[in-house]
């Protein structure tokens, strides 16, 4: 699992980076899925860290793509070819993978927003910031109240603020150097605050870790919640305020509830469908996506 991959590299102070929302999940799935997650918009996903694999094709023969070097220009990549195929080419039974130094120091911002647009329209100018951050996570209203109650967590902002937030952006940085980490979250702050956020918040780590540990069950809070359907759609960042926005309107052109989450920084938005009326739904749902395919986005 990758709970068991990242305790293995603790003492070698590395990090396999890519967190799909589950440790419990094993590599062998990240490999066949080519799965990414909240730390994509920094580290990319799968395919990005994997430099080599064993694998069994259907004949049972046994091929070995790819390897431990960095640099290879020659030939069709079957290493990536198979990333993904989720077994349809080849079974994978072993994977060389990319490593990366494993930062020590961590800030997570937490940036309410009075509307879903001023949010959605804070991602791109966040992500060129050059902060680099590890992740960007967008959390409406109704998903943050979800999310944190089902969790059991009380982030402690004042009353008045949330009574203004419609829309959350959720930013965690990391480095190596913790004054640099602290820097980074001061320039960010500001940013987020001229781009229109009600306050930001920078939360003790305890917290921090408890929020992101809440988002990453989102799913399983929605369902608790009855949600209908779930929708995993990715648009090009600069199009998320756009598409939010046609959510909205065919949300209420079929008087049904769509709320939702998702990673910002890399345009990968997960929206909840509630709407009882089978027939209604699988209308709206094919709706949405076509409006994130019509953006340039895709079916995630």
């Amino acid at each position: 699992t990758l709970a068991q991959l990242d305790a293995a590299l603790v003492p070698y102070r590395l990090v396999y980076p890519v967190f799909p929302g589950e440790m419990s999940a094993s590599l062998g799935g990240n490999v066949s899925t080519n799965a990414g997650g909240m730390r994509a918009v920094k580290y990319g996903v799968t395919r990005h860290h994997v430099l080599g694999l064993e694998a069994v094709l259907g004949t049972g023969e046994v091929i070995t793509t790819g390897g431990r070097f960095v640099k290879a220009t020659s030939g069709y990549d079957l290493t990536q070819l198979i990333v993904g195929s989720e077994g349809t080419l080849a079974l994978v039974t072993r994977a060389t993978l990319r490593l990366h130094p494993r930062p020590g120091h961590q800030a997570t911002l937490l940036a309410p927003f009075a509307t879903v647009e001023q949010v959605a329209a804070a991602v791109p100018p966040v992500v060129a910031s050059g902060v680099g951050p590890l992740l960007v996570e967008y959390i409406d209203l109704v998903s943050m109240a979800g999310i944190t109650a089902n969790a059991g967590i009380d982030l402690g902002i004042p009353d008045a603020v949330r009574a203004r937030a419609l829309a959350y952006l959720v930013i965690v940085l990391e480095g190596h150097h913790a004054d640099r980490v602290e820097e980074d979250a001061a320039a960010l702050a500001t940013q987020l605050s001229e781009l229109g956020a009600i306050d930001v918040y920078v939360l003790p780590d305890h917290a921090g870790h408890d929020l992101i540990g809440a988002r990453e069950h989102a799913f399983w809070a929605s369902k608790a919640a009855g949600a209908d359907d779930i929708v995993d759609v990715v648009v090009p960042r600069a199009s998320i305020p756009t598409f939010l926005a046609t959510v909205a309107e065919l949300a209420d052109a079929t008087s049904s509830l769509v709320v939702g989450c998702g990673h910002a920084g890399d345009g990968n938005v997960h929206l909840s469908v509630f709407q009882p009326d089978p027939v209604v739904r699988h209308g709206l749902v094919h709706e949405i996506l076509a409006a994130g395919v019509g953006l340039g986005g895709a079916v995630s």
